[in-house]
Parts: structure tokens; sequence; C-alpha cells
């Protein structure tokens, strides 16, 4: 052997030595490598045999390090009680992740332990003294949050009525709807002087929003309920209401309270549960995770779980609970992911991605149990050539259940002022308001906001009759390039109280402009499978809208506001869609006006009655007209009545057969089950994707007599908006 060959066979296995050496950070790579365990020390050297204790020491480790970082964390639990907090001055281009799958989990949640057993309103509880600066409104366990105590313990309280001297009023008759209220008069026999009643809080939901309100006083002689702010919007008689914190409300295991005036925290316990080794913790900090002006900041498996939130003393205009402080925050940042990680028992948002974020992904994560919004991505409104727009973010193949528990008109997915942001292969459920919205400008003004995909999600339990005014997908102002595909919804549910209304599927809220609706299935929603307010030039094709309460697809419900700047009138244009109606529910409504929309070759059927299809040109379907009828009158045009042969539209299964009348009328079928995760992929630290049946707890979702009698008020509101039309065109 020559000694140029004995020197090479010694120099590869010097490198495959090296390459097994725990800790060593690798010739053939240029990612060095740190180690963090619970058992470490942040003056360690950071080394697998030698962690460092915190995330905080390894960001500050990682600065003296050229190139590529990995921190890897060991198994176990990370308390972090301020926000880590990344800027320029940081290390970029370091990936945060668990070592070997080993369980992670950060949290702000603070340990108490010591508990003594009292009695509290009857029943068995423990206590303990944790001073009267405690101010946590979060307390959770090794299994999930605890519950603060609700009054009434189920259903709602009512509004007895308002006092003008409450209110601010707003004389503008488009807006009257934001006067604000600091009081209300209750039942006398719902209300009682509850124990520290300044610490207890009104939870009133209304329209599109729930209100948070702090009570200052009770007067047990007048009813009257003072609050510490003023509302968002106006508060009417029979508006539900019920109040969170209430101490003599508290009998159930899982709850607990905060007596901030003794400095006691009361837990009630499972039976078998003993003060002795009883755990809880508590978390005050709300943003774990900070980044500003850095980029390639990003986490993998790790379990974020529990941070602590507060609620503003200011009156606020927080539609969509866009102001929820968020646990895991980005601005001014690209290049980096967070993937395969979990975000449980959140108590505001989980992650945000604001101004100048870009190229960033939120892939395979799993969210459950989030107070507001899941990912919210918030750039500002300025010019696409600007360098600190917020775009080129992907959200996908994540799973989101149960959010907007402590906001409930949080959004799962809320994209404000942002383009080419790709909202796919989601599962989203169990959400208060909206799944996933998209736009936030109003009318026709200039946006940002365009060239979206939101596809091939599965989106389902959205509402469930919290609030109103809301959709499965929900878009605002012009998009041009915004596509909306593949994605299955079903039953979206608004509130079905008097004065609730719109749980609609794919909702195109005002101005919604140049947007593409294609091969959705929407069925069993509350109001319409499709709804747009107003807005222009959209292609609705190729969807199928089946068994909702109130219609299938309604038009337009502001005849005053369809025209755009450029002057064209079209609306909509619905080409080859099905409408599937049951027991002579309307498949189109509102069609009054045929110059704001065009219409040809979609496919008619009702469930119950065959050909017997009505449409409506207003919203009264006891004054709607036949199939037959609309087409001789020239409001549908060259429409398919026929029975589609789904396999069986009854239970949700929307198979079609290869011999359906739809495709030999040009409709495209499409595969229903690739909404949703991904099959073969894994979502969060362990979850399979693609478990979940598209039409998993499905059930029709009948109109209210509640909502006929809002749009009888909405009918003649719009009768006088076209008279006072008639007369100024004069």
């Amino acid at each position: 052997m020559t000694v140029k060959k004995l020197f090479a066979l010694l120099l590869s296995s010097l490198i495959l030595f090296l390459l097994f050496v725990p800790g060593f950070s690798v010739l053939a790579s240029d990612t060095a490598k740190l180690y963090v365990s619970p058992d470490g020390d942040d003056k360690a050297a950071g080394t697998i045999d030698a962690p460092l204790a915190t995330l905080f020491a390894a960001k500050e480790k990682a600065k003296s390090i050229d190139g590529k970082v990995t921190v890897y964390f060991r198994a176990g639990t990370y308390f972090i009680d301020e926000t880590v907090r990344f800027d320029e001055t940081d290390k970029s281009d370091v990936l945060y992740r668990s070592y070997n799958g080993e369980k992670v989990m950060f949290t702000s949640g603070k340990p108490y332990t010591g508990f003594e057993e009292c009695e509290v309103n009857g029943v068995r509880a423990f206590r303990k003294n944790v001073g009267t600066d405690a101010d946590f409104k979060i307390l959770f366990n090794e299994e999930t949050t605890l519950t603060r105590p609700r009054y009434p313990e189920s259903g709602y309280l009512l509004v007895r009525d308002t006092l003008d001297s409450d209110c601010i009023k707003i004389d503008d008759p488009i807006n009257y709807v934001h006067s604000a209220y600091c009081g209300m008069i209750v039942n006398k026999e719902d209300f009682r002087d509850f124990k520290n009643i300044s610490d207890i809080t009104v939870k009133l939901l209304h329209y599109w929003k729930d209100e948070t309100l702090p009570v200052s006083a009770y007067d047990s002689e007048t009813g009257h309920v003072s609050f510490k702010k003023y509302t968002s919007m106006m508060i009417n008689k029979n508006d539900r209401f019920f109040l969170d914190n209430v101490f003599e409300a508290m009998n159930t295991p899982g709850e607990w309270y905060l007596d901030r005036s003794e400095g006691i925290l009361y837990v009630i316990p499972k039976a078998d549960e003993t003060p002795e080794g009883f755990t809880v913790r508590g978390s005050e900090t709300e943003t774990m995770i900070s980044v500003d002006g850095v980029d390639g900041i990003s986490f993998e498996g790790i379990l974020f779980r529990a941070n602590g939130f507060s609620y503003t003393t200011e009156r606020e205009h927080s539609q969509a609970a866009y102001d929820a402080t968020p646990c895991v925050s980005y601005e001014r940042a690209k290049n980096f992911s967070l993937k395969n990680c979990e975000f449980r028992d959140i108590a505001a948002c989980a992650v945000f991605l604001g101004e100048a974020v870009q190229n960033a992904d939120v892939d395979s994560c799993l969210f459950d149990n989030i107070g507001a919004q899941a990912v919210y991505i918030r750039g500002k409104n300025i010019s696409v050539d600007d360098p600190n727009v917020t775009k080129n973010i992907a959200v996908t193949n994540n799973l989101i259940s149960k959010f907007g528990r402590v906001f409930y008109n949080a959004v799962g997915v809320l994209v404000i002022h942002a383009n080419t942001v790709d909202v796919s292969h989601n599962e989203i459920h169990d959400g208060y308001y909206t799944a996933i919205s998209v736009g936030w400008v109003w009318g026709y003004t200039y946006s940002v906001t365009y060239n979206n995909r939101i596809c091939d999600n599965l989106i389902y339990n959205i509402g469930q009759g919290w609030l109103s005014d809301m959709g499965g997908i929900y878009t605002l102002g012009n998009q041009p390039g915004t596509v909306l595909s593949g994605n299955v919804i079903h039953n979206v549910t608004a509130d079905p109280n008097e004065g609730g209304y719109g749980g609609w599927g794919i909702y195109l809220d005002e101005g919604s402009s140049y947007i593409l609706v294609e091969k959705n299935l929407v069925y069993a929603c509350g109001s319409d499978a499709y709804h747009l307010h107003f807005g222009s030039y959209n292609t609705v094709r190729n969807n199928i809208f089946a068994l909702s309460g109130e219609s299938q697809v309604r038009v337009v419900s502001a005849p005053d506001r369809v025209i755009p700047d450029d002057g064209g009138k079209e609306t909509a244009n619905f080409s080859r869609n099905i409408l599937l109606s049951d027991s002579k529910v309307c498949a189109f409504s509102f069609l009054q006006r045929k110059e704001a929309y065009s219409e040809s070759e979609n496919i008619f059927w009702d469930l119950s009655e065959g050909k017997d299809v009505y449409v409506t040109l207003d919203y009264n379907k006891k004054r709607a007209m036949g199939i037959r009828t609309a087409v001789r009158k020239g409001y549908i045009t060259e429409p398919t009545i026929a029975d589609p042969m789904f396999k069986n539209a009854a239970e949700f299964d929307f198979e079609l057969s290869p011999d359906s009348p739809a495709i030999k009328a040009g409709f495209e079928a499409w595969d229903y089950g690739n909404a949703g995760t991904l099959k073969g992929t894994t979502v969060g630290l362990s979850l399979g994707g693609g478990q979940t049946p598209y039409n998993a707890h499905s059930a029709c979702v009948p109109m209210t007599q509640a909502e006929e009698r809002y749009h009888c008020i909405m009918e003649f509101f719009c009768s006088v908006c076209d008279l006072f039309n008639k007369i100024f065109k004069r």
C-alpha cells in the first residue's frame, strides 16, 4: 500500500469516527450543535455531556458560533418566566429542536404546591396562599387547563334593558351598531352582591363579537350593572351574557378561583386527589418567545403549553380578536419555520407573523385549546414593492381544534395585509367564529392582499351558535389572484337567537373581488353555503353547495354597493355548480339584480322534492319562484335540473356516480378526501395526518324562526334603500 493510499484510508476512518462522537461538530457539516437539558448548567460548554439549562443561555451561546447552529433540547419542562427576545444582535440561522424526538415542553406556568384542604360552597376544596400580588388568569395541571367558575353554570342570562345615560351614541345610520355602553340593566333575580364583584367579568355575546367587560359596580335596587370600560358595539334587549370568575358558582372539580383581595388560590380537586403532591401552574407571562429583526430562527418538535393573558381595560374594536397577545411572535424576520410543534392550552394567540415577515412556514403543527387565533398573519397595507411587505408564507398540514376559547370572536387562521400566503391542507374545527379569514380592507380601496391560496382545507363545527356574521372561509376587499379551491366546509352555525344571523360556508364580504372559488364542497350550514355581501369579478364554478338552511347560494345582499370604481357591474359569474336543496329551501337567493351576476349551466336538485326547486329574488322564501319560472324570466340560464346521483347525500356522502347528469353537463369531480391534513405525515409530535373523514360529525342545521325575523327586517331595510335610490336618481 502506498503512503498516499494509507493516508487516505486513515483520513476517511477519522472522519467516520468523528461522525459518531456525541456533541462533536462534524467536519462533514457546517452546522454546529449545542445541547440544553433541564439538568444542565448555563455556565457549561453546551455539549451533549455538559449541556446548558435554558433557551436564553443557548441563544446567547449561539452568538459566538459561525455558520448555522442547531440547538437540541433534552426531554423535560423548560420554564419561561420572562419573554425570550431575539433581535438583530442575535445569531441568525439557528434551529431550536427536540433531541431525537424526546418530549420537550416550553411553558410560562409557575408551579404551585403545598395546598391544604378546605371547604368552598359546601364542597371539598384545596387552598394555598399565593400572595396578593398574584394576578394570573390561567391555571393548568398535567392534563388540561382548569376553568374559572361561570354563572350561570350553563345557558345564558338576558339583558333586560339599557339606559341612555350609559351610551355614547353614534348618529351615523350605517355605523350606529358601534354605539358604546358602559352599563346595562339585568333582571334582579339573576344577580346578587357577589364576592369581589370587581373581579367578575361579563361575557356579552352579540353580533360578530364577544365583549369582555370587567364589572365595576352593581346596584341591587335597580338591577344596573356598571362596567369598567365601554363596549365596542351597542347592547340590545335580550342580548345573551354570562358571568366569569364568580366565587359563589365554584362547586365542580377542575374549577379554580383566585381571591386577589386575600391572596388565596382555591381549587376544586377530583375525588382521588390529595393536597400532598397536588401541583398546578399559573401564568402571568403572555409572550414566551419574541423574534424581531433576525432571520432564520426556527423551532421543531417543541410543545408550547399554557402561557398567560390579560384583558384590556380600554374600549376596543377588535374584530376577530386582532389585538390578542401572541405566545410566539415574529416581526421583521425571514427564512424560518415552525415544524412539528404543538401549541396546547394557549391563553390567547398561538403564533403571530407580523410586519416584514417573509419566506416563513408553519408546517405540520398541532394547535389545541387556543384562546384566540392559532396562526395570525398581519402586515401593513403598503405598496406591493415595499421591502417590508409581509409575504411568501405557508400555513400547511396543521391540525387546529378548539380555537377562540378565551376570545370567542377569534379566527383560526387570520391573514391581514399579506400576499402570496398559502393556507392549505389544514384541518380546522370547533371554533366560535370564522375558521380562515383573508383580506381586511373594506370595499374597493387599495389592498396589498393578493395571490393567496386557501386550498384543500377541512373545516367543520364553526360558530356553534355563539356569534353572528361568520364563514368557514371569510374574505374582504380586492384580492386578484386569490384562489379558494378544494376545501370541504360543513356545519357553520350562527347565533340562532333573536338578532342572530350569518352562518355561511364561504363568505365573500364587502368588496371581495377577483377571487376564484372552485371545486369546494360546502354543506349543512345554518345560513347559505356561499354568500357574497358585495364585490366584483368573482368566478364561482364547479362547486357543490348543498343542504344549507336558508339557501345554497346568495348572490348579493347590498344592492346599492355592487359597482366598483371602474364602473363594472358584475358581482360574480356562476357556472357548472351543483346546488342541492332540501324540502324547498331555496337554491339561489337575492337574484333581483340580473346585471349584478351572470349564471349558466348550473345543476339543480331538491333532495326531497326532486325537480321542484325554488329560487328567490330577495330574502323572503315565501315569495320564491320555481326554477322553470326563473328560467322563463331570465334569472336562471341553461340549467340542468336532474338528480346529480350522489352516493348518499342524506348521510353527507357526496361521491358522484360516473353516470351523473352533472358530469355529463361538464361538472368535474374531485376527491373530497384530499381536504385536511396529508396522509402519511406526522402532525405535531406524534399524530398521523389525514385521519378525519371529510363528512365526520355532519348534521343538518335548520334555519330558526329568529333568523326568519332578521331577514324580514333586512328585507324592509333593503326596500327602503331601493326607494331612496330611485328618489335620488330622479
